[in-house]
């Protein structure tokens, strides 16, 4: 299917039709003030307050479930995981100087993606990710987006509750099939419930406040436990020459090193992939338009990635060795006179992963919603979606805990990272640009600068690939 050069070329089948020969005033009087809400994830509380004139959005602290603080809360949670406990590991392996670059090339790339996606929102009031994918580019992009999408969600819903599951069973020690079995059952439970809790739009951001709060208490604590560590001597001095290009734990060979830049890449970029998200989250906002749009984007990019930035330093600097993920891999932070905040931060950690997966399952309502055809959906046809999914993914943490390891033998989890990675780069970088360039055209320089960067993450993408395969039936050469 050509991709057309304008959007007048197709039907806008999302309550309006956007002209963009029309002027931006008259753009930001008549579209904006009448249809900036028109989110059909969320239509049904839309409307119904649309239809009470006394209807009040909801306030948590403060604040209101439609404001730019609230947007900007709901954003930097649906990006801040799990996957970032992986970054320190890369500066350990890749070194210093590596790392830092590679971090700041895919920043600055993943925000010029997002602020593509952004512009497109903005222009054509598009408040979901497979809605304007569909519209503009068919149903076959449709469905590889929604595979696309959901096997990233997957990946990320499985992998914070199996951090979950084992800081549980350390602390509480489910050794046995029946205490395991009823934790999971409790916690699909509270799963299914916090995740229909979010279908009410002014809700969502009261999740958010938690998590964001759990997240400034966890990246307090490794701050100042890699600190003390650091003064006690404890940890030896880790900025020194030799750790920062490479350390001397791979072969110095040119090819070894170029598959390890990839893969380290597509780990920034699963970290930062929150684009299916973006726009359903930007259609919170009371007014949408380019202005505060532009200002949300900036603070909640500039949290996300500060945070990031935090986490890898002082991840990295907190022990003489680093585990592949902190915390689940390196045992209890808190130790000595400090073990008695060990279990808190425990619950911490389960606490902000677990309220993380909520807000993340906004892409899989905005698949099924999609696919389905249908813009309003009960809590009652959502319970079964709903269930069926938490109920699998429980199911694949309890497989995956019960046979670790011979799944290890496997490396189905570097497999997995491998494939999530080349799908963060078609949500990512391909997917916007290609809208972008349906509005915009292909000659504006923010078009192909969206080019050569979409072509460049999907060279990096295969290679990525390339050498999870090696590491599979070679292995990664390390040096004894």
């Amino acid at each position: 299917m050509s991709v057309p050069n304008q959007i007048e070329a197709f039907e806008m089948n999302n309550h309006f039709n956007i002209n963009t020969e029309r002027t931006s005033d008259i753009i930001e009087e008549n579209i904006e003030e009448e249809n900036s809400n028109d989110n059909i994830i969320f239509q049904d509380e839309k409307e119904n307050m649309e239809n009470d004139k006394n209807a009040k959005v909801r306030a948590f602290c403060g604040i209101k479930g439609d404001s730019e603080l609230s947007c900007i809360l709901n954003l930097a949670v649906s990006a801040i995981g799990g996957g970032c406990f992986n970054f320190p590991f890369i500066m350990y392996e890749g070194g210093i100087l590596v790392s830092l670059i590679i971090f700041f090339f895919v920043t600055i790339c993943i925000y010029y993606s997002i602020d593509l996606l952004r512009s497109f929102v903005v222009d054509t009031k598009y408040f979901s990710y497979a809605l304007m994918t569909e519209t503009i580019l068919g149903s076959k992009w449709l469905k590889i987006y929604a595979f696309c999408s959901f096997t990233i969600y997957t990946c990320m819903e499985v992998s914070y509750l199996s951090s979950i599951f084992l800081y549980v069973k350390n602390m509480h020690k489910l050794d046995g099939v029946l205490s395991q079995v009823i934790y999971f059952i409790i916690s699909i439970i509270i799963e299914i419930l916090i995740c229909l809790y979010i279908t009410k739009i002014s809700y969502m951001h009261s999740l958010s406040i938690i998590s964001i709060f759990c997240f400034i208490l966890i990246l307090f604590s490794l701050i100042v436990v890699s600190i003390v560590a650091n003064c006690t001597d404890e940890v030896s001095n880790k900025f020194i020459f030799k750790n920062l290009f490479f350390p001397d734990l791979l072969p110095d060979t040119f090819i070894n090193k170029l598959f390890k830049i990839a893969s380290y890449i597509m780990i920034y970029v699963y970290g930062y992939s929150y684009h299916s998200t973006f726009p359903t989250l930007i259609g919170t906002l009371k007014n949408v338009n380019n202005t505060n749009t532009k200002k949300v984007h900036i603070i909640s990019f500039a949290i996300i990635s500060m945070s990031y930035l935090l986490i890898s330093i002082f991840g990295f600097i907190l022990s003489n060795e680093v585990p592949t993920e902190i915390f689940q891999e390196q045992g209890d932070l808190f130790t000595g006179s400090w073990a008695t905040l060990a279990i808190p931060f425990k619950y911490c950690l389960c606490v902000f992963l677990l309220l993380i997966i909520p807000i993340r399952f906004i892409v899989l309502r905005d698949n099924y919603i999609t696919l389905f055809g249908k813009r309003r959906f009960t809590i009652l046809k959502e319970l079964p979606i709903v269930t069926i999914f938490i109920i699998i993914c429980n199911i694949l943490v309890f497989s995956v805990s019960e046979f670790e390891t011979h799944l290890k033998q496997l490396q189905i989890k570097s497999l997995v990272q491998a494939f999530g990675g080349i799908f963060g780069v078609i949500i990512s970088f391909c997917l916007p640009v290609i809208n972008y360039v349906s509005v915009n055209g292909k000659k504006k320089v923010k078009s192909i600068i969206g080019y050569v960067i979409m072509i460049i993450f999907s060279l990096f993408g295969i290679l990525s690939t390339g050498h999870t395969f090696h590491q599979i039936f070679i292995g990664d050469n390390k040096k004894e």
